[in-house]
Protein backbone atom coordinates (compact mmCIF):
# COMPACT_ATOMS: atom_id res chain seq x y z
CA UNK A 1 0.00 0.00 0.00
CA UNK A 2 2.81 2.24 0.73
CA UNK A 3 4.10 1.61 -2.67
CA UNK A 4 0.73 2.65 -4.08
CA UNK A 5 1.08 5.98 -2.34
CA UNK A 6 4.57 6.36 -3.62
CA UNK A 7 3.44 5.42 -7.09
CA UNK A 8 0.47 7.76 -6.78
CA UNK A 9 2.73 10.50 -5.47
CA UNK A 10 5.21 9.89 -8.25
CA UNK A 11 2.41 9.92 -10.80
CA UNK A 12 1.08 13.12 -9.32
CA UNK A 13 4.53 14.65 -9.54
CA UNK A 14 4.91 13.45 -13.12
CA UNK A 15 1.45 14.77 -13.91
CA UNK A 16 2.41 18.14 -12.43
CA UNK A 17 5.66 18.13 -14.37
CA UNK A 18 3.78 17.22 -17.56
CA UNK A 19 1.31 20.05 -16.90
CA UNK A 20 4.19 22.48 -16.44
CA UNK A 21 5.85 21.15 -19.57
CA UNK A 22 2.54 21.38 -21.47
CA UNK A 23 2.01 24.87 -20.10
CA UNK A 24 5.54 25.85 -21.08
CA UNK A 25 5.00 24.35 -24.55
CA UNK A 26 1.70 26.18 -24.90
CA UNK A 27 3.39 29.44 -23.85
CA UNK A 28 6.23 28.77 -26.30
CA UNK A 29 3.65 28.01 -29.02
CA UNK A 30 1.91 31.29 -28.24
CA UNK A 31 5.29 33.02 -28.31
CA UNK A 32 6.22 31.35 -31.61
CA UNK A 33 2.78 32.20 -33.01
CA UNK A 34 3.16 35.77 -31.79
CA UNK A 35 6.66 35.98 -33.27
CA UNK A 36 5.38 34.55 -36.56
CA UNK A 37 2.61 37.15 -36.58
CA UNK A 38 5.12 39.91 -35.82
CA UNK A 39 7.37 38.63 -38.62
CA UNK A 40 4.38 38.80 -41.00
CA UNK A 41 3.68 42.38 -39.88
CA UNK A 42 7.37 43.25 -40.25
CA UNK A 43 7.43 41.68 -43.73
CA UNK A 44 4.32 43.64 -44.69
CA UNK A 45 5.90 46.91 -43.54
CA UNK A 46 9.16 46.03 -45.27
CA UNK A 47 7.30 45.44 -48.55
CA UNK A 48 5.42 48.69 -48.00
CA UNK A 49 8.70 50.51 -47.32
CA UNK A 50 10.23 49.12 -50.54
CA UNK A 51 7.15 50.21 -52.51
CA UNK A 52 7.36 53.68 -50.99
CA UNK A 53 11.08 53.90 -51.74
CA UNK A 54 10.33 53.00 -55.36
CA UNK A 55 7.57 55.61 -55.49
CA UNK A 56 9.91 58.22 -54.03
CA UNK A 57 12.52 57.32 -56.64
CA UNK A 58 9.86 57.56 -59.37
CA UNK A 59 8.69 60.94 -58.08
CA UNK A 60 12.28 62.19 -57.91
CA UNK A 61 12.88 61.07 -61.50
CA UNK A 62 9.63 62.74 -62.56
CA UNK A 63 10.65 65.91 -60.71
CA UNK A 64 14.04 65.97 -62.41
CA UNK A 65 12.36 65.45 -65.77
CA UNK A 66 9.91 68.28 -65.07
CA UNK A 67 12.72 70.57 -63.93
CA UNK A 68 14.69 69.88 -67.11
CA UNK A 69 11.59 70.53 -69.21
CA UNK A 70 10.89 73.72 -67.29
CA UNK A 71 14.48 74.93 -67.87
CA UNK A 72 14.13 74.20 -71.60
CA UNK A 73 10.83 76.09 -71.67
CA UNK A 74 12.45 79.02 -69.87
CA UNK A 75 15.23 79.08 -72.48
CA UNK A 76 12.73 78.90 -75.33
CA UNK A 77 10.68 81.67 -73.72
CA UNK A 78 13.78 83.83 -73.31
CA UNK A 79 14.73 83.25 -76.96
CA UNK A 80 11.21 84.08 -78.11
CA UNK A 81 11.17 87.27 -76.03
CA UNK A 82 14.47 88.35 -77.59
CA UNK A 83 13.15 87.60 -81.07
CA UNK A 84 9.97 89.54 -80.30
CA UNK A 85 11.97 92.54 -79.06
CA UNK A 86 14.13 92.45 -82.19
CA UNK A 87 11.07 92.20 -84.42
CA UNK A 88 9.37 95.07 -82.58
CA UNK A 89 12.50 97.20 -82.91
CA UNK A 90 12.76 96.39 -86.62
CA UNK A 91 9.08 97.24 -87.03
CA UNK A 92 9.54 100.53 -85.17
CA UNK A 93 12.52 101.45 -87.37
CA UNK A 94 10.61 100.52 -90.52
CA UNK A 95 7.58 102.45 -89.32
CA UNK A 96 9.71 105.51 -88.55
CA UNK A 97 11.29 105.22 -91.99
CA UNK A 98 7.83 104.95 -93.53
CA UNK A 99 6.60 108.04 -91.68
CA UNK A 100 9.73 109.94 -92.72
CA UNK A 101 9.18 108.94 -96.34
CA UNK A 102 5.50 109.88 -96.11
CA UNK A 103 6.42 113.30 -94.68
CA UNK A 104 8.91 113.85 -97.51
CA UNK A 105 6.27 112.92 -100.09
CA UNK A 106 3.73 115.20 -98.38
CA UNK A 107 6.22 118.07 -98.50
CA UNK A 108 6.81 117.45 -102.22
CA UNK A 109 3.07 117.23 -102.81
CA UNK A 110 2.43 120.46 -100.92
CA UNK A 111 5.20 122.21 -102.90
CA UNK A 112 3.67 120.96 -106.16
CA UNK A 113 0.24 122.16 -105.04
CA UNK A 114 1.66 125.60 -104.18
CA UNK A 115 3.45 125.76 -107.53
CA UNK A 116 0.31 124.66 -109.36
CA UNK A 117 -1.74 127.25 -107.48
CA UNK A 118 0.74 129.94 -108.57
CA UNK A 119 0.47 128.76 -112.18
CA UNK A 120 -3.32 128.61 -111.95
CA UNK A 121 -3.36 132.10 -110.49
CA UNK A 122 -1.05 133.26 -113.28
CA UNK A 123 -3.26 131.60 -115.89
CA UNK A 124 -6.32 133.25 -114.40
CA UNK A 125 -4.54 136.60 -114.38
CA UNK A 126 -3.47 136.12 -118.00
CA UNK A 127 -7.06 135.32 -118.94
CA UNK A 128 -8.23 138.41 -117.11
CA UNK A 129 -5.44 140.68 -118.43
CA UNK A 130 -4.17 139.30 -121.75
CA UNK A 131 -2.11 142.43 -122.39
CA UNK A 132 0.15 141.74 -119.36
CA UNK A 133 0.61 138.03 -120.16
CA UNK A 134 4.28 138.22 -121.16
CA UNK A 135 5.24 140.18 -118.03
CA UNK A 136 3.31 137.81 -115.75
CA UNK A 137 4.82 134.69 -117.36
CA UNK A 138 8.32 136.16 -117.05
CA UNK A 139 7.71 136.96 -113.36
CA UNK A 140 6.47 133.40 -112.67
CA UNK A 141 9.48 131.93 -114.51
CA UNK A 142 11.86 134.05 -112.45
CA UNK A 143 10.17 133.01 -109.21
CA UNK A 144 10.30 129.29 -110.17
CA UNK A 145 13.96 129.56 -111.15
CA UNK A 146 14.75 131.27 -107.83
CA UNK A 147 13.03 128.47 -105.90
CA UNK A 148 14.95 125.76 -107.79
CA UNK A 149 18.30 127.43 -107.16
Amino acid sequence: MCSDFVTAGALGGIRGSLRRVASDLEQQNRTVSSLAQQVQVANHWQVTAFKLQKEVADWKAWGVSCLEGWKKEEQVTTDLRQQLEQAQEALRVEKDRGWKKLNELNEKYNKLVRDFNKLAQCANTVKAQPANAVALITAVEAELNAQQA
